[in-house]
């Protein structure tokens, strides 16, 4: 028994594929869908949160944080926030000496999270970039180095601690 398939008319044809081209160039723009970007910046990469880190380096003589030269290492927390607010505390050792002697010191800046999980971090009071990396591990860890001249820090062991971002979860 042979049963012949009814013919598509031309303009059902050209609905499916119309549907199906507008599914694959959602699929493969660039940047974030409108559901992450509603959400905040890194939502999609699950990076709304604080981590926790430690970090090992370097620094240069004229680095641009004036901090002496000498192995550096690094522990503090991360929290980058909905509205892509990053806030950093952390203690600094260098050559041995801690740097920051009456608590961790505090830098606060502007995150930009991209569609593949990969992100930049800028400072208050300065242009450039002080910070890249990729989110990984559903966002539950993140790989960054920094960025600020003189300074060769790459935070090494990072761990989600909180999943929200201050006490509102901003």
């Amino acid at each position: 028994m042979n049963k012949r398939l009814p013919r598509l008319g031309p303009s059902i044809v050209g609905l499916l594929l119309a549907g199906a081209a507008a599914i694959l160039f959602a699929a493969l723009r660039p940047g974030p869908t409108r559901a992450a970007a509603l959400a905040g910046p890194g939502a999609s990469c699950g990076a709304i949160g604080t981590y926790g880190y430690t970090g090992t380096g370097y620094t240069y003589a004229g680095n641009a944080l004036g901090f002496p030269v000498g192995n550096a290492s690094t522990n503090g927390t991360l929290t980058v926030a909905r509205d892509g607010k990053v806030t950093i505390n952390e203690w600094e050792v260098i050559g041995g000496t801690l740097i920051t002697t009456t608590g961790p010191a505090t830098y606060e800046g502007q995150t930009t999270i991209n569609f593949d999980c990969t992100f930049t971090a800028t400072l208050s009071g300065s242009e450039q970039p002080a910070l890249a990396g990729v989110i990984v591990d559903n966002g539950n860890q993140v790989r960054a180095m920094s960025l600020i001249p003189g300074v060769q820090v790459n935070y090494i062991s990072t761990e989600k601690v909180h999943t929200t971002a201050g006490n509102n979860g901003q």
